[in-house]
């Protein structure tokens, strides 16, 4: 079969149009990702209140595995794509491999060590009274772990070789999936909370064999074998360089959401920490073109690095950081003028009606830092990009720190003075994050290149 290889031919030309070509793709795939997010929401927000309060409890666990996956998808899309810009496609072919070996390997130890700590987790959080919407609520991810985690592995192989359309599908599928089966299972065979899970897990695991279909057919130019495979500590030590501080990163965002919600709910109650999740997930939509932005600048620039061109490279980060500051900035604008419809969506139930005129508030509170938390996030694909993925975990760990310690100070007071914390703290971190990797980028020049062990 003959392989189409302007996508790749694309992602090694001008670095301007190759990122908008493959944000593009991943932005609209994003957002389906946050409107699936959105729908579980809805549906679950008509179970009541306290089923509400369980999905937004467990909601890091469900983080963690999947971030687990996405994180070792940015050491396969960094790494192979460095090597497709060199011109090494046998290490790249053999980086492709060994992501999928470690991602398997990944996801039972990740399982099994959700498995033991998903009760300690209850109890740390002082969340008792929804311990079994918990659990069954979560049980799901934690049976499906390896569905989850390579299908970030996945999107990140097809990124690396500039497929954005492709991986744009493989998400879709899985979101669409999701969107289709949570009322069928929530509400038709009576599953409840337990439904939403089941309904994440099952779109993962067949988007995820569409992705591994389109490998194992040959139709893309990065080879996918495991024919006579033997697991290469090299090859895998060269992905664990870049994804294993991104998925540290991840682990410490999900510990830092769960921990916070002790101090939540120190501050209101059990039911502040549905007031604080549901207006989130404006925030998190809102920074979707960041993020989606970071994902397709990471291959770019990356194999800019690999071709030796730094002029390109930091012309493709310079641009990527205006053009996330310039769309978050207006997402938030508008997110702030229509909070209370935006809100009203989220609240048709009688129980979830009376807490309207907070939640108002809290979403236009959260609008204030949005640029910045884009620019967080856009800040540490930067760091991967120039091999600085352990200054990026350590700096995400200070901030985590900082944040922690805002919350528990701010939670002595009220539940408003933690939501400004909450402000103050993501404009911390996005100021952070781009501080250091503007600071990074300046000493690269093609006689110095910044190399993470193992790349």
């Amino acid at each position: 079969m003959k392989k189409d290889d302007r996508e790749m031919r694309r992602m090694l030309g001008e670095p301007k149009k190759a990122i908008r070509s493959l944000a593009a793709a991943l932005s609209l795939s994003y957002l389906v990702i946050q409107l699936n997010i959105f729908v579980d929401t809805f549906w679950t927000s008509g179970l009541g209140d306290m089923d509400m309060t369980a999905v937004s409890m467990m909601s890091p666990i469900y983080w963690i595995i999947t971030a687990t996956g996405v994180g070792l998808g940015v050491g396969a899309a960094s790494t192979i794509s460095f090597r497709i810009g060199e011109g090494n496609m046998e290490r790249a072919e053999k980086l492709a491999a060994n992501s999928v070996v470690l991602g398997l390997l990944t996801s039972v130890f990740v399982s099994a060590a959700m498995m033991l700590l998903i009760d300690p987790i209850i109890d740390l959080m002082g969340a008792d009274e929804v311990r079994d919407g918990s659990v069954a609520y979560v049980f799901p991810f934690i049976a499906m772990g390896s569905a989850l985690i390579l299908n970030g592995i996945i999107s990140g192989l097809l990124r690396s070789e500039g497929a954005g359309r492709k991986s744009m599908i493989v998400l879709i599928v899985s979101a669409t999936l999701n969107m289709a089966l949570d009322p069928v299972l929530i509400y038709g065979l009576g599953m409840g909370v337990a439904g939403a899970g089941w309904a994440t897990s099952v779109g993962a695991l067949i988007s995820t064999v569409l992705g591994l279909y389109w490998y194992m057919s040959g139709r893309m130019n990065v080879a996918l074998s495991f024919r006579g495979f033997r697991p290469d500590r090299g090859v895998m030590a060269e992905v664990m360089g870049i994804g294993g501080p991104r998925t540290a990163e991840a682990l410490v965002t999900g510990t830092t959401n769960i921990l916070q919600r002790i101090f939540i709910i120190a501050a209101g109650g059990t039911v502040a920490v549905m007031l604080y999740n549901v207006p989130f997930r404006y925030p998190t939509l809102a920074i979707v073109p960041a993020e989606a932005i970071g994902a397709a600048m990471i291959p770019v620039c990356s194999a800019a690095l690999g071709q030796k061109d730094t002029a390109k490279m930091k012309l493709g980060m310079l641009y990527s950081a205006k053009l996330s500051i310039a769309i978050t900035s207006a997402i938030a604008l508008t997110v702030f003028v229509f909070a209370d419809p935006l809100m009203g969506v989220f609240t048709t139930s009688e129980s979830m009606a009376s807490h309207k005129e907070e939640l108002v508030w809290v979403l236009r509170m959260f609008c204030i830092f949005i640029p910045f938390d884009g620019l967080r996030k856009l800040g540490s694909c930067m760091l991967q990009v120039l091999r600085r993925s352990k200054l990026s975990t350590a700096a995400m760990l200070l901030w985590g720190v900082c944040k922690l310690t805002a919350y528990a100070a701010a939670s002595l007071y009220s539940f408003e003075a933690l939501i400004i914390a909450c402000v103050g703290v993501y404009v911390f971190g996005g100021i952070l994050m781009m501080g250091l990797s503007y600071h990074v980028s300046k000493k690269v020049d093609e006689r110095h290149m910044p190399r993470e062990p193992g790349c």
